[in-house]
């Protein structure tokens, strides 16, 4: 009988532990999204673009010419 009253308690305290674990969790995950909700919304950290040609194409234009004659490697 004492090692089923112990079993019992074990069971108890494993699913108050899980269910303490599992807000905590939650809440931080809600903390995040609001966090992210936030920085995607928020007009201060939206990308701006700038007017010009792209970094890229006016870096190595030949190399970019050829990958894309060539197709990707990954495709093949």
């Amino acid at each position: 009988m004492i090692v089923q009253l112990a079993a019992i308690w074990m069971i108890v305290l494993a699913s108050i532990i899980w269910f303490v674990r599992d807000e905590v969790r939650l809440r931080r995950m809600a903390r995040l999204e609001q966090a992210a909700r936030y920085y995607a919304e928020a007009p201060q950290y939206r990308h701006v673009r700038v007017e010009g040609e792209p970094v890229l194409e006016g870096r190595r234009p030949d190399f970019l010419r050829q990958l894309s004659r060539q197709g990707s490697p990954a495709a093949g």
